[in-house]
């Protein structure tokens, strides 16, 4: 059944009415016609033409793309070519489902780049165009009568024309590891030949067919038909086999530096903090060169509130090319690498103040000695609140039980007594806020592992949405305050038959901890992901904005690529205090201050990093190619 992953619990001869199971989820974008940036900045692009969506978060990077319809993010792609990516679904820039949304296929998001300059240059330049694909990811798979599609758009004597170039039918991911060798994204080369392109501008364009079955129960008419894309790169001088790139690079995101939450209220951490933290984590690293390299694995953590600071440094060793070997394993030496063992390690500890915030650099260098490949830095953060999160904060599905009084909950594990102050949920909006129906929020004791009796009730409550921002946790404050200690259940009971539809975060898998109860007694869910349940501790609502994990907001660098200067469009100068430059193994380049416009002719060709302070004490970074 499309749109839903469906699990009967306890049903037989029950006619499926009591169950638990997932939906799209719905995403909340602003409503900017965010083409306007570029008028009057700049020309058509000139080759090469490239974009990873590491240096964008939300929206596609202005100076590349004109349409903001689809979401960079690095939640809905698994395992992608190098962290974040384009996603595709079936709704508009509002996050709403299309009005025109039907059973049928129908256009749906665009990603439209803006005009790419071929003059000069001409077949015999061996022009290609690739880019990596991957449907569904952890969201919803696409039908086979939808599709994703590529086209070129150019001008002619008389019109603008576009032409096909390429489409993939929906299919499951499950269905495209099998057909794809096992590999999670699948490259796509395409020449370029046609000598029309070589006389004007050319335009590039993705989109999807998308569709909503008729039989879905309203409340869950929401996101479906996701596709990935990443590594988006045209130029010329490629072949055929022109599949790799010189680039060491991290897939995923940085994992959470504690053993069981991605955050919680930092006096618990304190009064307990070997029980919270992890021993070992994963970093996916991935060789997209053709041949091996000689990397180590740097880690640096640092408290942004002072000048505690922690630094873990891998052995050197080789990391066999991607194409062939995969993500660098956790075997032998390599276990530095991919599998960092941080020991004894602790974040530092001070019991006089109730939030921190640790800012966490991972660095890839390469030993040029062994190869002309780039290394390459992820950013994160691990954030101590006042509140528990099992999710990341990206919501690719919507979680839901039926019928009506049915419940679902959050256990978590007080360390030291403490008060409840109210919630935080994330809800999922669906097709005309279908959704939008009464809930009670409750607190549960613990009986054997499962949720005991009711010792709190917040009774009458609605979603809450936000229009303006994305991801925007609505805060239910309780009408009293609660002294919990040990473990507690956090849930809704809903009242009516249908979903209430909450967010649903299925790239952690926490499923351990959630439960539901369709009225035949408390379950330990099936569904594999993390609620968007996120209680609060402490008698003050004091609610921080979670900052992005990457750290990556807008500078508005341009031109990008770049010759001998770069601009900072989104900041003025006398904002800049420090502006640093570092080449993709952490080398520090160049510095400036109180600047925007920045002399990089000294520097050769290549991927660099830009970190700018401002005088506020806010940290950005971004990066762009320097192309001679």
């Amino acid at each position: 059944m499309r749109n839903k992953l469906l699990i009967i619990i306890l049903l037989i001869g029950l006619n499926c009415s009591a169950q638990e199971y997932l939906s799209g989820f719905s995403y909340e974008t602003k409503t900017v016609d965010r083409r306007q940036d570029l008028r009057g900045r700049s020309s058509a692009i000139q080759l090469p033409f490239f974009d990873d969506f590491t240096e964008s978060d939300v929206y596609p990077d202005v100076s590349k793309w004109q349409s903001n319809d689809v979401l960079v993010n690095s939640g809905f792609p698994v395992f992608p070519t190098n962290y974040n990516a384009a996603t595709l679904d079936i709704l508009d820039v509002t996050g709403k489902v299309y009005s025109n949304a039907s059973s049928s296929p129908f256009i749906a998001d665009s990603l439209i780049s803006n005009p790419i300059s071929l003059k000069g240059i001409t077949p015999a330049d061996s022009v290609y165009f690739s880019f990596y694909y991957q449907p569904q990811g952890n969201g919803d798979a696409p039908e086979t009568s939808d599709s994703l599609v590529l086209m070129i758009g150019c001008h002619t004597d008389t019109v603008f024309v576009w032409n096909h170039i390429w489409s993939a039918a929906g299919i499951s991911l499950d269905s495209f590891l099998i057909a794809n060798e096992g590999n999670y994204f699948k490259q796509v080369m395409i020449p370029i030949v046609d000598d029309k392109y070589f006389e004007n501008e050319i335009v590039i364009l993705f989109y999807n067919y998308g569709s909503v079955p008729s039989t879905m129960y309203p409340n869950d008419r929401s996101n479906v038909d996701n596709w990935n894309i990443d590594f988006v790169y045209l130029n010329k001088n490629r072949t055929f086999d022109d599949t790799t790139f010189p680039l060491v690079t991290f897939s995923e995101k940085m994992p959470s530096l504690l053993k069981r939450y991605q955050s919680m209220p930092y006096r618990q951490y304190v009064s307990n903090p070997t029980v919270a933290m992890v021993t070992d984590y994963n970093m996916y690293i991935a060789n997209l060169d053709s041949v091996g390299a000689s990397v180590e694995y740097t880690l640096h953590v640092e408290n942004v509130a002072t000048e505690w600071s922690f630094d873990y440094s891998s052995k050197w060793c080789n990391v066999s090319p991607f194409a062939t070997n995969g993500f660098q394993n956790c075997n032998g030496d390599n276990a530095t690498q991919a599998c960092p063992h941080l020991k004894n390690f602790l974040f530092d500890m001070n019991d006089k103040i109730d939030t921190a915030t640790y800012r966490i650099t991972n660095i890839i260098s390469v030993d040029e000695a062994t190869s002309n490949a780039k290394g390459d830095t992820l950013y994160g953060l691990q954030s101590f609140k006042n509140y528990y999160a099992y999710d990341d904060g990206i919501p690719e599905r919507g979680y839901g039980v039926v019928p009506g009084e049915s419940c679902f909950a959050s256990q978590f594990s007080i360390s030291m007594p403490d008060t409840l102050s109210g919630v935080y949920l994330l809800f999922n909006r669906t097709h005309k806020d279908a959704n939008y129906d009464f809930f009670d929020i409750v607190v549960w004791n613990n009986n054997n592992g499962k949720p005991g009796n009711e010792i709190y009730r917040l009774e009458n409550q609605r979603p809450i949405w936000d229009d303006d921002e994305i991801y925007k946790f609505a805060y239910y404050p309780f009408d009293k305050i609660l002294k919990v200690n040990g473990i507690i259940y956090v849930g809704i009971m809903q009242h009516e038959k249908e979903s209430i539809n909450i967010g649903f975060d299925a790239s952690k898998d926490n499923s351990q901890y959630n439960f539901y109860d369709v009225g035949y007694g408390w379950e330990n869910s099936s569904m594999k992901g993390s609620l968007m349940i996120r209680p609060v501790l402490g008698n003050d609502m004091t609610y921080i904005k979670e900052e992005n994990h990457t750290q990556k907001t807008r500078l508005g660098l341009y031109p990008n690529p770049s010759k001998n200067e770069i601009n900072i469009s989104e900041l003025e100068s006398q904002s800049c205090e420090e502006i640093m430059i570092f080449d993709m193994t952490g080398r520090l380049k160049k510095c400036f201050a109180n600047d925007v416009k920045l002399d990089i002719s000294d520097l050769p060709n290549g991927l660099y990093m830009i970190r700018v302070v401002t005088e506020e004490g806010k940290i950005f970074t971004e990066k762009f190619m320097i192309s001679r």
